[in-house]
């Protein structure tokens, strides 16, 4: 019963935004109650089953130290600065860092079935990848045509269409997946696989396309091997000045039809997706370091040098660059963000008349450059989840951020390669978490990724299932292999 609580719940919310922000048949506030429902799913998945027991894999364990650190280094730096810290801020960051692996901790201690509850999750992917295609060809082309916006390319996520880059990657390994186990025919996956990579090209989505091809590629390395490491390095490179050529052919052919469009703001409109600028930034990569999101780093390794207690307890949870401070201080205080994100909603939840911010944030970040760059916030943004960990909540909450995707990046690698082996069912989910885990650790370099919950949360159910599954076939694998070794040593 719980099972398809969580799955229910995860899945709800991964079209919720589309029923609250393009139909609008739901209030908005539902769009916040993903973390409720999630602090509810896993109390019940800790009170099922409170401890640990000796049954727990090796796996467990690791997720279960990295997320006691973690939750230690937000406890302590908290206390350290009780009389500084927003306590809401507080509850947002822990759950938007710490909710993820909590999750797949509560999901090993109940769920009973694991290979039936992760052909469910697939399945689920499956059924959520043909709504979201259903939306874009039904509701978001006409809208993209319309009005030469890439930001109506966002299927079932609402308003924001980078979430949904997250999902296409997501989708992208987990057909990869269905092609190398041969359940799908190649054309199909094919054409699926050429739709996605479609949609991601039209989302404009520039600063996270490397990620992409570098997410990509890695799964193509667990798939088969270092022999094909240099044919896609060739490939990414071809793809990419094809990209870049036929952005520029583009940009030329709408120009000539459509001088009127001139202004940055219509860029798609003329043809123009900016894939260019990734060459020019490639060209010139000094020339941009003057940017927000460049500078942040050396911002805030003067705060730590200014502040080096703050190296060790951090300046406190949601109180410096994290999605929670840019909740309850950006978000808030904007008038433009309440019909994309949830600031207007926040302020009646937690009766906030005014947006919350802090001296040592305005100090080392409010100074920063917040010039657009290629017609793109991006860079005139500082947020990032690597600089919010060791600046929040210090070092070591730093080292277990880290240290917990980087144990899932890796794990999904071996995870891809043992189900090639024995269990070509799980191939599928252990495709869409490598390329999903990957793709999370490079955005959360360019903004606060590993924050989102609607982005961790179906990573780490993805994590799970697919360490499930495989863990699965292979004791069942080894069981059968020692009945034969039974079997032959029987006297006659």
């Amino acid at each position: 019963m719980i099972e398809r609580v969580v799955l229910f719940g995860i899945g709800f919310f991964l079209v919720s935004r589309f029923l609250t922000e393009k139909l609008r048949l739901l209030p908005k506030w539902v769009d916040v109650l993903d973390m409720p429902v999630a602090v509810v799913i896993i109390v019940l998945g800790f009170l099922f089953r409170p401890a640990l027991g000796a049954e727990a894999d090796e796996e467990d364990r690791w997720i279960a130290r990295f997320a006691f650190l973690l939750l230690l280094a937000i406890a302590v730096s908290t206390l350290a600065n009780a009389d500084q810290v927003f306590l809401p801020a507080v509850l947002l960051f822990t759950m938007g860092f710490a909710g993820g692996p909590l999750l797949f901790l509560a999901l090993s201690r109940w769920v009973t079935q694991p290979q039936a509850f992760a052909n469910a999750v697939w399945k689920m992917l499956v059924v959520l990848l043909l709504l979201n295609l259903g939306v874009v060809l039904v509701w978001d082309f006409p809208l993209f045509l319309a009005y030469a916006d890439p930001d109506k390319l966002s299927g079932t996520f609402g308003n924001n269409a980078y979430q949904f880059s997250f999902f296409l990657a997501v989708a992208a390994g987990l057909f990869l997946g269905f092609g190398e186990q041969r359940s799908l025919p190649r054309i199909v996956v094919a054409v699926v696989q050429g739709a996605l990579f479609v949609l991601y090209y039209l989302l404009q989505f520039r600063a996270g396309f490397p990620f992409f091809l570098l997410a990509y590629g890695v799964a193509l390395v667990a798939l088969y091997g270092r022999r094909i490491m240099r044919g896609f390095i060739l490939s990414s490179i071809a793809l990419f000045i094809s990209v870049v050529l036929i952005d520029k052919a583009l940009e030329e052919i709408a120009g000539r039809s459509q001088q009127r469009f001139t202004d940055v703001t219509s860029r798609a409109a003329r043809g123009d997706l900016g894939y260019g600028d990734l060459l020019l930034l490639l060209m010139n990569p000094t020339d941009y370091l003057h940017y927000a999101k460049f500078q942040a780093f050396p911002a805030t390794a003067r705060m730590l040098w200014d502040n080096p207690w703050a190296f060790f307890v951090g300046v406190g949870p949601g109180n410096y660059i994290s999605r929670a401070y840019y909740t309850f201080s950006v978000e808030l205080g904007s008038a433009e963000q309440k019909g994309k994100g949830v600031g207007g909603v926040v302020q009646q939840l937690f009766g906030s008349t005014r947006p919350w911010t802090t001296e040592i944030s305005r100090q080392y970040l409010g100074t920063l450059s917040r010039e657009i760059a290629f017609g793109s916030y991006i860079f005139a943004n500082p947020y990032s989840s690597y600089l919010a960990s060791v600046a929040e909540i210090g070092i070591l909450g730093a080292i277990a951020a880290f240290g917990l995707y980087g144990y899932m990046a890796r794990r999904s690698f071996q995870l891809v390669r043992l189900s090639r082996v024995y269990a070509p069912t799980a191939l599928p989910l252990a495709m869409g978490g490598l390329i999903g885990s990957v793709y999370l650790i490079g955005l959360g370099f360019i903004d606060n990724w590993w924050e989102v919950s609607r982005v961790v949360f179906p990573l780490w159910l993805l994590f799970w299932s697919a360490k499930a599954a495989v863990g699965s076939a292979m004791r069942e694998a080894e069981g059968l292999e020692g009945e034969e070794i039974e079997e032959v040593g029987e006297p006659v």
